[in-house]
């Protein structure tokens, strides 16, 4: 190698270092926006003789330089990239109980989330613990507790309201996303002392979750699942449904941060799930006949798998809950949603980056003490 090229890897580097060294953030912001001209020129004149190199040698001094410019010598690496707190909202789900109808009776549900009944919101309290890997993306992963339930009788489509099926769900979930922040506000105190962080960010992600439907029966809520309301374990290969299921994330949120150390936000997340069984509806009606083995629990199952309001299938002239028939919809799964408020805590590290950042955008210099000889 020889000395000019030994040069311009060197003065990158310490270009480079110099930038982030000022500002803790991207090596193009704090170039542009921190350093000389003449310092820009040298630095894009140094790229330059590295892009022209051949071999394994450019490739190779090139990542040492991406790497050395990203990761290596930024200061916010250590400064304010791990925070943990909770979270309180509310939740929905969508699938085949409750929903809505389209103009005139008979005509199915709306699609999509058209067909989610906001009266059946119920509520989801958790967790969660982030750690920023870069400026622009954070990891996040969250434990929480997220109950969903809907009710034919609610719904203002005939058809469902003559199924009358309902459930509750407690579903507990383990969640991991990455975190991508696209905006991002800082409003600085003119003496530097304080600095009010916003930033909004989507994510996508995915984890598992247990599950568990229930119905009420006699007053008392009782588990669907073991009992196979639609001929699972009875008829022959058709299995129960786990309990145990994958989900995909998605969504859209922001934090405020306040007096360093405290983060207030919002998030909106949907699952897509891979089951129908959330609500515990999924194909046709069994025969009762199947479900009834003569003990307490067979007879729950039977009454638990058809609940039609025979008195509405009456009055309006409707067939439904017959043997073979239609229950669910097994061609679509199941989903479910949540919005939340959040509340954490910034853990804060043991570097000056902000004292480095405040002074350099302020212009505040601390100030030299008054030294004073005592005379005699």
């Amino acid at each position: 190698m020889s000395n000019r090229t030994v040069t311009s890897v060197s003065l990158v580097f310490k270009s480079c270092v110099a930038s982030n060294n000022k500002v803790g953030i991207f090596p193009y912001k704090s170039v542009i926006l921190y350093s000389k001209p003449s310092q820009i020129f040298s630095l894009l004149r140094n790229l330059v003789v590295l892009v022209a190199m051949k071999g394994r040698k450019k490739f190779t001094l090139i990542s040492l330089f991406v790497a050395w410019c990203v990761v290596g010598f930024n200061p916010a690496y250590s400064q304010y990239n791990l925070d943990y707190g909770g979270l309180l909202g509310v939740s929905n789900y969508l699938g085949e109980i409750g929903g809505t109808k389209k103009p005139g009776q008979g005509e199915p549900g709306k699609p999509f989330i058209a067909d989610m009944r906001l009266d059946q919101t119920k509520f989801a309290v958790g967790g969660w613990i982030r750690y920023k890997v870069h400026p622009l993306v954070s990891v996040k992963a969250n434990l929480a507790f997220i109950r969903i339930g809907a009710a034919d009788s609610t719904s203002d489509y005939l058809n469902r309201r003559t199924r009358n099926l309902s459930f509750r769900n407690d579903i507990y979930e383990l969640n991991t996303q990455l975190e991508y922040n696209f905006y991002s506000a800082n409003n600085i105190s003119p003496r530097g002392r304080k600095i009010i962080d916003f930033n909004a960010y989507g994510f996508v992600g995915g984890g598992m979750f247990w599950h568990n439907p229930k119905a009420k029966y006699q007053g008392k809520w009782e588990a669907l699942q073991p009992l196979g309301t639609e001929g699972q374990g009875v008829i022959l290969g058709l299995k129960q449904y786990n309990r145990v299921q994958a989900q995909l994330s998605s969504g859209l949120g922001f934090y405020y941060t306040f007096k360093r150390k405290w983060r207030l936000g919002w998030e909106l997340g949907t699952r897509w799930t891979f089951t129908d069984y959330l609500d515990d509806v999924s194909t046709r009606y069994v025969d009762p006949a199947l479900l009834q083995d003569g003990t307490p629990t067979g007879d729950m199952a039977a009454a638990l798998s058809n609940r039609t309001n025979t008195d509405l299938a009456e009055a309006n002239n409707l067939i439904t809950g017959m043997p073979g028939s239609i229950r669910g919809n097994p061609e679509k799964n199941d989903w479910y949603m949540y919005t939340a408020a959040t509340l954490g805590y910034v853990v804060r590290g043991k570097g000056n980056f902000y004292k480095q950042k405040y002074r350099l955008l302020t212009g505040n210099k601390r100030r030299k003490k008054r030294t004073t000889r005592a005379k005699f």
